[in-house]
C-alpha cells in the first residue's frame, strides 16, 4: 500500500507583468495558506516521507513553506520540471518513479494536472482543486510503477477556505 498527497501549489502574484508565468511567486495570501494546510495535514496525517515538487517558483515557495511547518529537511525534497504544464501521462510518470522505499509522498503541482491525476487515481473523486488544496490518496499497489486508473481511494480532501 502506498499513500500519494496531491497538493495544488499556493496562490500565486500576478503583480509583475516581467516575470513568465514559471518566475510568478506567492501572493500574501499563499503565503498565509500553505503553513495553514501544513498544519491540517498534521493533524490528519499520514506525514510525508518525500516531496516531489514541480521547480516552477510559485511551487517551490509552496512546497518550502510546507515542509518547514512539517519538520521535514531538504533531503526528502525530490524537484523535477516534467510536472510544470505537464500532461496526465507524466505526472504517471512522475509518480511511477518514486522511489520504492518511499511509503507516503507528496507532490506539489499545478491545475489542471494536479485534478487530472486525482481524477485518474480515483474517477469517483471528481476533484477541482483550487490553490493549496491537498487530496490523500491511499493506493492499492505496492510498488509505484504499479500505478494504474482507478488504483486508489481518496482517504480525505481539504482546501484553505474549506471551514
Amino acid at each position: 500500500m502506498k499513500t500519494l498527497i496531491i497538493t495544488r501549489h499556493a496562490k500565486s502574484s500576478w503583480n509583475n507583468d516581467a516575470l513568465s508565468d514559471f518566475q510568478r511567486p506567492l501572493n500574501k495570501r499563499g503565503i498565509k495558506d500553505a503553513p495553514v494546510m501544513a498544519d491540517r495535514l498534521t493533524n490528519r496525517g499520514p506525514a510525508p516521507e518525500l516531496v516531489l515538487s514541480s521547480t516552477a517558483v510559485r511551487a517551490l515557495e509552496t512546497t518550502d513553506l510546507l515542509m518547514s511547518a512539517l519538520g521535514l529537511g531538504k533531503k526528502a525534497l525530490l524537484t523535477t520540471d516534467t510536472i510544470y504544464e505537464a500532461p496526465l501521462s507524466a505526472l504517471e510518470q512522475a509518480v511511477s518513479s518514486l522511489p520504492e522505499h518511499i511509503t507516503v509522498a507528496l507532490m506539489v503541482g499545478h491545475n489542471p494536472g494536479v485534478s487530472s491525476l486525482g481524477n485518474f487515481l480515483c474517477s469517483k473523486s471528481n476533484l477541482q482543486m483550487p490553490t493549496c488544496a491537498m487530496a490523500c490518496f491511499e493506493l492499492d499497489i505496492e510498488s509505484w510503477e504499479d500505478i494504474y486508473r482507478d488504483c486508489a481511494a481518496m482517504r480525505w480532501y481539504d482546501y484553505p477556505k474549506n471551514l
